[in-house]
């Protein structure tokens, strides 16, 4: 029976998508953020979540299994042990996130950013920061916490949705204190 086979075979041969997902999955560790398509992305983030709880578990049975899939030990196993590992320590599950950006010039193909949440470059902070210091400079707001508890602030929803994401992950002080960044750099 072929029950519960199914994967995005991304018009390759079995070799070459496991080879390319070895390397999507290396790319991911060394740089934490990686632009691909979004069949490629979404095939990719049960590996890449599956490689941090190999991480979280340490052991030499997990280093081996590491090793034997990841390419560029060199560079890429100290930083999933070391500083990957570490930073979700206390998370469960949904390491990644996968952001659309759009389509590919060429061929129209629909890509995506893949990455690790909480990173320092965290597209989704970075776009709640953007939008916060926007909403605060324009009523003059004094704080994140205050512009949520206004009740007339009449926020969208897609902002709020988008914060919770973040705050659930930072906390409140820290995405204080990049709003009030933002808002310095865009004086």
């Amino acid at each position: 029976m072929h029950h519960g086979k199914h994967v995005r075979r991304l018009n390759r041969t079995s070799s070459h998508r496991n080879a390319l997902l070895r390397n999507l999955a290396s790319s991911l560790i060394e740089h934490g953020r990686i632009e691909t398509t979004v069949a490629k992305a979404k095939e990719l983030q049960p590996i890449a979540d599956s490689m941090i709880t190999l991480g979280k578990k340490g052991g030499v049975e997990s280093k081996k299994r590491a090793i034997g899939y990841l390419k560029n030990q060199t560079v890429t196993l100290p930083k999933l042990f070391d500083e990957l590992a570490p930073r979700f320590a206390n998370r469960n599950g949904g390491y990644t996130r996968i952001q659309r950006i759009g389509s590919r010039y060429g061929d129209n193909a629909p890509m995506a950013v893949i990455e690790y949440i909480d990173g320092p470059t965290d597209l989704k902070k970075e776009s709640v920061t953007k939008v916060l210091a926007r909403v605060m400079q324009d009523r003059s707001s004094p704080s994140v916490q205050h512009l949520l508890d206004d009740a007339s602030a009449h926020l969208p929803k897609s902002l709020i949705r988008d914060l919770k994401k973040v705050q659930i992950s930072n906390s409140l002080e820290s995405i204080q204190q990049a709003v009030q960044k933002e808002m310095a750099s865009r004086s």
